[in-house]
C-alpha cells in the first residue's frame, strides 16, 4: 500500500512510458507534461535546451531558496527497442504478474514517476529546506544533458545538500562508480594488391596492433571495492577494408576504457595516444585521427558514504559495506559541481536495456515509502 497522500505513481509512469524518448529523438513532449504537472503543485521550473532546441533539461524547485535540502535526479532518455523482441508494446505500460513492463520502467522512468508522485504530495508550507527535481536528456549517449548543466549546478544559490539519482541498483545504496571515456579512431593506410603488402600500409593491421597493445597502457592500480577491480578496455566495433585481395586503406575502431574514480582519465588517454604514435612510427604510410566522443567522470566515495549511512539510519536498513558499481551515471558530474551523489533506484540493472524491460510492483511500492521518508527528513 502506498503512503497516505501519495499521488498515483502508476498513472504518472504510464504517461512517461508513453513518450518514446529514445536518445535519437526529442524529449520535449515528456518535459512539457512534467513541467505542467509540477507547476500545478507550486514548483518553480526552468528549462535548459540543447543547441538546436530539440531537447531540454528541466530543473524544478520548491521550498525556501537557500542551500541544503535534496535533489532527485533522473535522465529522460531511453535506449532503442529496434531489433528486440517484445511481447508487449514497449511504449505502453503493462502490468502482469506483479511486474510493470515498458521501456524505461527500470532505467529510469520508474524512479522519475516515484519522484514526481512524492513531489506532488509535499506540503510546501511546512518546508524548511528546498526540494529540487532535475531531469536530463541524452544520458544514454554520454551524459550530455547533465554535462551541459554543470556550470549552473555549481553556481546554484540554493545548492542541494546531495542528489539522489535513481538508476537501477536493486535498492542498494551506491556511493561510488567508475568513469568512462569513449573514443573513435579513424585510420587511413595505403591500398595495394594483397600479393605485394610491401607496397601498402594496412589500416586494419594498425587497429589490431593498437588493440593488442592496450594492456600495456592501462594503469595497474586496483581497488577491491570494484568488480572488476581495475581499469578495463573494450574494442566495441571495427569496420574496414574493401576486398580480401586489397590491402585495406581505411578502418574505423570504436573503443572505450573504464577507469577507477581515483585514476586520471586524461593521463590514460595520453598513454594510449603515445601507443598510437609508436605504432605509426613502425608502419609508414599510416595516418590516425582519434576523437573522444564521450567522457564521464567516476563517482568517488568521499562524503557519499556518510550520506548513505544517514539514509540507512532514517530507513532503518541494515548497514552493509558501501556499494560500488562498474557502470557510469551522472553522479560524477554532480560531484564535480560540488554536489554529493547517491545512486539508488528500485529497478534492476539486469532488466535495463532488455526486451520486456520491467520493474516489480513490490519494489516500486517499497521504494515509494522510503522516498517519502527521505524527502520529508531532508526538507521539513
Amino acid at each position: 500500500m502506498l503512503p497516505t497522500g501519495y499521488h498515483d505513481y502508476h498513472r504518472i509512469l504510464a504517461k512517461l512510458i508513453g513518450f518514446p524518448t529514445v536518445s535519437a529523438d526529442s524529449n520535449l513532449p515528456l518535459i512539457d507534461y512534467v513541467e505542467e504537472l509540477l507547476e500545478k503543485h507550486g514548483f518553480r521550473c526552468r528549462r535548459r535546451y540543447n543547441e538546436d532546441g530539440t531537447k531540454a533539461n528541466l530543473i524544478a524547485s520548491i521550498g525556501p531558496e537557500k542551500p541544503g535540502g535534496i535533489a532527485l535526479s533522473g535522465h529522460t532518455d531511453v535506449v532503442p527497442v529496434s531489433g528486440q523482441e517484445w511481447r508487449t508494446d514497449p511504449f505502453e505500460l503493462v502490468e502482469r504478474q506483479g511486474r510493470l513492463f515498458g521501456r524505461g520502467t527500470s532505467d529510469m522512468k520508474g524512479f522519475i514517476a516515484l519522484s514526481l508522485a512524492a513531489a506532488c504530495s509535499i506540503d510546501s508550507s511546512r518546508m524548511k529546506k528546498p526540494l529540487h527535481l532535475i531531469f536530463t536528456y541524452d544520458e544514454e549517449v554520454g551524459c550530455i544533458g547533465a554535462r551541459a548543466l554543470q556550470e549552473e549546478l555549481d553556481g546554484m544559490p540554493d545548492k542541494p545538500g546531495f542528489v539522489l539519482i535513481g538508476e537501477p541498483t536493486g535498492m542498494q545504496l551506491v556511493t561510488a562508480h567508475k568513469g568512462i571515456q569513449n573514443n573513435v579512431m579513424r585510420i587511413r593506410g595505403k591500398p595495394a594488391h594483397s600479393s605485394r603488402p610491401d607496397l601498402g600500409a594496412s589500416a586494419i593491421e594498425f587497429a589490431a596492433r593498437f588493440v593488442s597493445g592496450i594492456g600495456r597502457c592501462l594503469p595497474g592500480e586496483s581497488d577491491s571495492g570494484f568488480n572488476p577491480p581495475t581499469a578495463t578496455f573494450n574494442a566495441g566495433t571495427i569496420h574496414g577494408g574493401e576486398a580480401i585481395n586489397i590491402i585495406p586503406e581505411r578502418c574505423e575502431l570504436r573503443w572505450e576504457f573504464r577507469h577507477l574514480p581515483s585514476q586520471d582519465a586524461a593521463g590514460i588517454q595520453r598513454d594510449l595516444n603515445r601507443l598510437s604514435d609508436s605504432i605509426q612510427n613502425e608502419m609508414p604510410g599510416i595516418a590516425v585521427e582519434i576523437e573522444t566522443v564521450a567522457a564521464v567522470p567516476g563517482l568517488a566515495a568521499g562524503m557519499n558514504g556518510d550520506i548513505a549511512n544517514e539514509l540507512r539510519r532514517i530507513l532503518e536498513l541494515p548497514e552493509p559495506v558501501s556499494t560500488t558499481v562498474p557502470f557510469v551515471t551522472e553522479g560524477g558530474l554532480f560531484q564535480e559541481a560540488g554536489i554529493p551523489a547517491i545512486i539508488w533506484g528500485p529497478g534492476l540493472l539486469e532488466q535495463a536495456h532488455q526486451p520486456d524491460e520491467h520493474v516489480s510492483v513490490k519494489a516500486m511500492d517499497e521504494y515509494a515509502g522510503h522516498l517519502e521518508r527521505i524527502v520529508m527528513h531532508n526538507t521539513m
